[in-house]
Formats: structure tokens, sequence, C-alpha cells
């Protein structure tokens, strides 16, 4: 447990849905907080979008003349895509449950199996290569250590597309900006500017991290209203509860037990 002054700033935050710590859990948290709202929303603008950006970032791809697992796992992520409108439509007519608790169930149990998520991690830091050797005039000052022999390529074939690498603030920035996704990341003791990406102006889906030792957890701003659902609750914890009992009681996204 945190002392109240070291974690002041958290409490404009009202849960944390707990990630497993597996390598993959910054593009899990990532991709998960971003479509778990957008299975929220009644139309498919966003849906629409990023599969534009698939086809952008599919000719950036070209460009470079990678030979790649590109062409496999976007695919997989374009079908991912179809399957949260696919969600989204049947969960208007299941008269079960709830519209929102079935669509979410559908994503929590897709992203429960690390075998149906890895061409989607495949898919996410080969989006952050692309983003960064095709913005190359950007991102080579901020990274360090580049030279002749060691070159932008280089860094990214060794840092970023092996699956279960430590994700960075670049790598961060570069899919954020890539994916046009708003994000911010806070640490458990604030020490730095939490804003990774702002995005281009326009209203969407936005992303916000907790940073805790080498681990990534999803954290939700709190809501004006003091209210929350009760299968919101169910299956987060506060953010700054660390037990290890209430992480195993609850199935959290990629979780194999």
């Amino acid at each position: 447990m945190l002392a109240s002054d070291e974690a002041n700033h958290l409490d404009a935050y009202s849960e944390c849905r707990s990630v497993i710590g597996d390598g993959e859990c910054f593009y899990r948290s990532f991709i998960f907080s971003y479509l778990e709202q957008v299975i929220d929303r009644q139309d498919t603008h966003e849906e629409r979008r990023l599969l534009h950006v698939v086809k952008r970032v599919a000719r950036q791809h070209a460009n470079l003349r990678w030979n790649s697992e590109f062409s496999r796992s976007s695919r997989a992520f374009k079908n991912l895509i179809k399957k949260v409108k696919r969600w989204k439509r049947h969960g208007r007519w299941n008269s079960r449950k709830s519209t929102s608790s079935y669509r979410k169930e559908k994503l929590l149990n897709f992203f429960s199996e690390y075998d149906t998520t890895l061409d989607i991690f495949i898919f996410l830091r080969l989006v952050v290569a692309i983003e960064i050797c095709s913005h190359r005039e950007v991102y080579e000052q901020l990274i360090p250590g580049l030279r002749e022999n060691y070159s932008l390529e280089d860094w990214c074939i060794r840092r970023v597309t092996p699956a279960r690498r430590f994700t960075d603030h670049v790598m961060m920035l570069a899919l954020a900006t890539a994916l046009e996704v708003p994000l911010r990341v806070e640490r458990v003791r604030g020490v730095y500017h939490p804003d990774i990406y702002t995005g281009t102006g326009v209203p969407r889906p936005s992303v916000t991290l907790l940073y805790s030792g080498n681990h990534y957890e999803i954290i939700y701003p709190r809501a004006p209203s003091a209210e929350s659902s009760s299968h919101q609750a169910s299956q987060r914890k506060d953010p700054a509860d660390q037990s290890s009992s209430h992480q195993a009681s609850q199935r959290d996204p990629g979780d194999q037990s």
C-alpha cells in the first residue's frame, strides 16, 4: 500500500484493471482499453478509422521493403476489428444480458487467450517499428546510441519487434501516434509528465495506463458521478490495491489461470 503523499495524483482515478505480466502487458492494456471504449459506442466510426489506418501502415511497410509478418498479423488485427463490429450487432439482439455486458464479455474472452492475441501483439509491435522507421527525423533524436553500424532499423529489430520485450516511452509514443489514440501513462510515484500523446483534437476514445515497476495496467478516470456498475466493480480494483489475492479472484485480460 502506498503512502497517501505518494499516490495523491491517482485520486483522479476510481478503478484499475489488472493485466497479466507476460511481457506484452503494455500492448494488451493499450488495445484492450481502447477497444473496451469502442465497443460501447453505437456507431462504427472508430472501426472504420482503424481499418483506414491499417491501409496507411501497410503502404508504409511496403515502402520500407521489409520481409516481416505484417501481412498475416495485420489480417488478424482487421479480423479483430470486424469481430468488434459483429459483437456490437449481436449484442443488440441478445435479450439475456445487457448489450454492454455481452460485448465486453466477448472482448474479455478474446484477450484471455494468448494464442488468439499473439498476432495482435505482433501487429502492434510492427506498427511501432514502421512508424519509427517511416519518421526517422522525429525518432532518431529520441533514441540514444544510434550510430553508423547500429541504425534505426537495427534498434527496432532488437528492441521493438521481438515478443515480450519491454516497451519504453519512444515505443509508446510511436504506437499512439500511428493509431492516433490519445495515451496517458501514470506512474505509481508521479515523477514525470504523464501525457504520451494528446491526439489530433478530434474526440475519440483515449487510453490511460498505470506503470508500476516494469508493468502496465489499465486505470479508469473517476466519473463526475460516484456511481459505477456492478459489472465494472466485479472486475476492477482500487489503483493503490496491489493485493495478489484480489487479482487472482478476477478474470483479467490474458489471464491463463
